[in-house]
This record gives C-alpha cells, sequence and structure tokens, in this order.
C-alpha cells in the first residue's frame, strides 16, 4: 500500500511545533522532534534552570527514554538507587518492606532511580545543542492563543518588559506545569480524583563527608504520616503531613523543620543529628490527584504536569510526563513529515490518558495507606498490613514496580500490546549492549529466530510505506536463552511487531496460523491506522 498522506500544514508557518515549558518534559519533547529535523520554538518565562530538586525519581521504563536520546549513562552516572522501601506505624513496628533491589527489570535498567532534577534538566539541554532547528524564547510567557483549521497563532509576552509578540506554529505542546496558561486558553478541565492534601516538602543537604543508609520509608503515624527519601548525592527529601490546626508558616521555619527530623534520624545513622547539612527547601504544597479531561484539542497538547498530576507516592509525576512526551513525538514528527495521517494524533489522548489515570488510582491508594490521620482506621490498616505478612495473597492488590498498559490507540487487540518489550542485553560479535542499540528507530519486526526471515521480509516488502525493518534473534545479534526466555515470556511468542517508541504494536505467535499470514494481518490495520 502506498502512502498517500502529504504535509498536514498547507500556510506558512514560522514553526512546526511551538513547546511551552523548558522543564523535564518540555526538554525532553524538544530532544526528542530536535532529532526528527522539526522545526521548534521553546518558550519559558524562566531563563534558567530552577536550581531547587523537585522531582526525584524515575523508572526503568523512563531511564529507557533517556537512552533512546543518548545521554543514560550521563545521568545514571550521577543518579543512585535505594535499598528498600518501608512502611512504619506510629509505633515504628514494620508494616511492611520491599526490597527495591529485586524489583524486575524489564526495561534493561533499575525499577527504582533517584536524581537531583537540576541536573537532569541541565543534561537534556545541553544535548540540544547538537540540534539546528530549535529557537528559543526563555523569559517569555504565551499569553494568548487561537487556533485554525491549519495553524495556531500564539502572543508572547516577555516576563520582564511586558512587551509583547506573535508567531504561527502547526502545533503546540503545553508542558508549562501545573498551573498551565496553555490548558487554560484551550478551555481543557481538569478531572479531580479527590486527593487534595496539605504535605510539607523539605529538602535537605548533607555535609559530603557524612554516610548514610540508603533506605526509603513512609511513615504510617496517624498523628502525622511523613516520608523519608535519600536521594542522589547528600540530598534527602523529607515530607511532612499537615494537620488542619497546623501554622503553615511556623512549620516552614527551619527550627520546626528540624524539630520534625529528629525522631526519624535513627533510620539514616545514629550519628546524625537534625543540626547537620542545610535545608534547601521548606514549603507547604498541596497534593493534588487530577487530569485533563482531554490531552489533546485541535492542534494544542498537553504534557507533563499541565496534563496531569498525581501525590508523589509512586514516584512517577516525571515518568508520566516523559512518557507524553516520547508517545506524541514519534507521531507528531510523523505527520509534519508528511509519513502519517492527522488523525494518528487522536492516539495521543487515548493511549495515554487511561495508562495516566491507572498510575493516578494507583498512587491515591498508597497514599490512602499512609495519609490515614484515624487512629480506628490506622489500628485496622495497620493489622491488614502486618497480617499480610503471613498471607502475603491479601497484599496482591498492592504493587511497587510494576508497569501500565497504554489504552486503546494504534495498538493491535493483543493482550501484550501497549507495553515496552523487554529490554535485555544481548551482542553483536563483540559488542555487548542493551537490546535498543541494535533496532532500527522506526517500526520494525523482532523475530525471535532467524528461519522466519525470508517470509516476513516477503510481507514487509509489500507495504513499502511503512518502512519495516525484519530483525532476527541469531542473525541480527545473538542472544542466550535467558535473554530470549526475558523477551518471550512464558507464552509462545516467536516475534514482535514494534512501534518507534518500543511499544508492542503485536505479537507473532507459534501455532497454526504461518507468521508470515500473522504479520500480512497486522501490517493491513497498521497501514489503516497510520494512513488512514
Amino acid at each position: 500500500m502506498e502512502n498517500n498522506c502529504q504535509r498536514s500544514v498547507s500556510v506558512k508557518v514560522d514553526y512546526d511545533v511551538v513547546i511551552v515549558g523548558f522543564g523535564p518534559t518540555g526538554a525532553m519533547a524538544s530532544n526528542l522532534l530536535g532529532r526528527e529535523d522539526i522545526k521548534i520554538l521553546v518558550v519559558d518565562p524562566q531563563s534558567e534552570i530552577y536550581d531547587i530538586p523537585r522531582g526525584v525519581h524515575f523508572d526503568g521504563e523512563t531511564m529507557r527514554i533517556f537512552q533512546s536520546i543518548g545521554i543514560a549513562d550521563t545521568v545514571m552516572a550521577q543518579s543512585t538507587g535505594n535499598q528498600s522501601l518501608n512502611f512504619i506505624n506510629g509505633r515504628g513496628a514494620s508494616l511492611m518492606q520491599v526490597d527495591l533491589s529485586a524489583l524486575p527489570q524489564t526495561a534493561g535498567w533499575p525499577a527504582d532511580i533517584f536524581f537531583r532534577q537540576p541536573l537532569v534538566e541541565k543534561h537534556l539541554r545541553d544535548n540540544l545543542e547538537k540540534f539546528d532547528t530549535l529557537s528559543y524564547e526563555l523569559g517569555w510567557a504565551v499569553s494568548e492563543m487561537t487556533q485554525h483549521d491549519t495553524h495556531i497563532e500564539v502572543t508572547l509576552q516577555n516576563s520582564a518588559t511586558g512587551e509583547s509578540k506573535s508567531c504561527a506554529t502547526a502545533y503546540l505542546i503545553g508542558a508549562d506545569g501545573a498551573d498551565s496558561m496553555v490548558r487554560r486558553l484551550a478551555d481543557i478541565e481538569l478531572i479531580d480524583f479527590q486527593c487534595d492534601e496539605p504535605w510539607l516538602v523539605v529538602d535537605w543537604e548533607l555535609n559530603a563527608d557524612i554516610e548514610f543508609s540508603r533506605n526509603v520509608y513512609q511513615f504510617c503515624d496517624p498523628k502525622r504520616p511523613g516520608t523519608l527519601v535519600p536521594c542522589a548525592g547528600q540530598h534527602i527529601r523529607w515530607e511532612f503531613m499537615i494537620g488542619p490546626d497546623d501554622d503553615v508558616a511556623a512549620m516552614e521555619a527551619p527550627d520546626a523543620v528540624r524539630k520534625m527530623m529528629q525522631p526519624y534520624l535513627h533510620h539514616l545513622g545514629a550519628d546524625i543529628s537534625p543540626n547537620q547539612g542545610r535545608i534547601l527547601r521548606s514549603k507547604v504544597y498541596h497534593f493534588h490527584a487530577l487530569l485533563a479531561a482531554q490531552m489533546r484539542r485541535g492542534r494544542v497538547f498537553l504534557a507533563g504536569d499541565a496534563a496531569h498530576q498525581m501525590p508523589p507516592f509512586l514516584g512517577q509525576g516525571m515518568c508520566a510526563g516523559l512518557r507524553d512526551a516520547e508517545n506524541l513525538a514519534w507521531k507528531l514528527a510523523g505527520v509534519l513529515h508528511g509519513r502519517y495521517s492527522p488523525s494518528l494524533l487522536d492516539s495521543y489522548h487515548s493511549e495515554r490518558y487511561p495508562h495516566v489515570r491507572g498510575v493516578i488510582k494507583q498512587a491515591v491508594q498508597i497514599g490512602e495507606i499512609i495519609q490515614t490521620r484515624n487512629p480506628l482506621k490506622a489500628f485496622a490498616r495497620d493489622t491488614y498490613l502486618r497480617a499480610g505478612k503471613l498471607m502475603p495473597k491479601l497484599l496482591s492488590g498492592i504493587e511497587f514496580g510494576q508497569t501500565w498498559q497504554l489504552g486503546d490507540g494504534l495498538l493491535a487487540d493483543d493482550q501484550a500490546a501497549g507495553r515496552q518489550i523487554p529490554q535485555p542485553r544481548v551482542r553483536q560479535g563483540a559488542r555487548h549492549d542493551r537490546l535498543d542499540a541494535f533496532l532500527p528507530s522506526g517500526f520494525c519486526v523482532l523475530a525471535l529466530h532467524e528461519q522466519a526471515r525470508a517470509d516476513l521480509q516477503r510481507v514487509s516488502d509489500a507495504y513499502p510505506a511503512l518502512a519495516c525493518q525484519i530483525i532476527c534473534a541469531g542473525d541480527d545479534f545473538a542472544a542466550d536463552e535467558a535473554s530470549l526466555t526475558a523477551l518471550r515470556g512464558t507464552s509462545d511468542i516467536a516475534g514482535f511487531i514494534l512501534r518507534p517508541d518500543r511499544q508492542i504494536y503485536a505479537t507473532l505467535n507459534n501455532g497454526a496460523t504461518p507468521l508470515a499470514a500473522q504479520l500480512d494481518a497486522h501490517m493491513t490495520k497498521l497501514t489503516a491506522g497510520l494512513f488512514a
């Protein structure tokens, strides 16, 4: 089938994409679109990186996105891992413990990674220097936005002088945070999952010569729930829940913060004092559970905190924004280059919305365990969780290190579709690397044995517009039995059709139907989804 798509912009625009917000989500979107030779304008009211750590955690799937732009090793070198996650009640008794090092590493990276956000943002921005299609308006904000059938008119205002100027863009990504102006201008409502709690967030940095234990704690004390998270370097994140009678200003004072830390410092080390280190930040925030009713409206897309906010109990806030950027970027680039139909962009909302909704609901569930203030409910919770140590099935609904499946979109009707393909280490000659290093950047078929190559190649050749390459284990790379088992699991999988974002479009299975016939049926549907 031929590709009859044409470049979707029929009027002259100044930019292919305007990205509003230059935090991690906006910077990742800039990298992913920049490598596709997309003309981009990045807009942010701040001229410099905000030098206070905010996000502190991402997972292996997210690190795989950093891998795709070539900076995973750099980011990983300045990140760290923790040993365990511990739930402790108000009497100091252990309710539940999770060995973080034992969580599945199916993405090829550790499941829990703790980092320092300003450094990650710097690496993302530094990586943009290799692209020559990006322009920047830092110190400017979007003040007005008018959508047309073929483009968007955008008005920018200088944050310092009030000066205004305008430009035209084919598409706009609003990655401008929780108070998103883009979301307001696009008139997109937020759905509230009813989790609105005030917490004091504290960033504490110890001196370089102080050693401390690297275990995460959730203090499930109904008198004052709290959190302790060792982060990258000497940075430690504390969080304390605010009660209805608390004086917020007094709670934020350094002396009050150090007093709240004191009962829990023995979890870090016997010799650590509350008077050590320096407090980088001490501020009360409201933890929300919010999700945009629409992540796309016309030519405007929401991503990151502009599209969703969640309590931090799973450490998935930044992860969700980076996944947004990855999901959208390859689709947007394909449409702008005329490879795919603009209708493909509808799948951004349909795939990402259910995924983020699942993450938010799981974060709220964990929050309910931690935030219980009623002593009777806390007693019931403690009893249940401690019983779960004897009967683990009781806790089967409480997961850590899990992954979530994309919603319906450009995916086959397949149980495995909408998940990242596992990424074991494989080799090609003397070269040993993670699987993605041996896969092409576009669509591909990954066959788990080379005997099927000729038949699969004939099918692929019949769909030239897909430019779908055939990659075979044993031919294009060598994989031991453990690596093959990691890929296919326990099912009788013979291969995968993979999207550019390493999401599984469909599986090919050993059985009565020849692999070539299965591939042909999937290619027909995939072609319709991309080019209709």
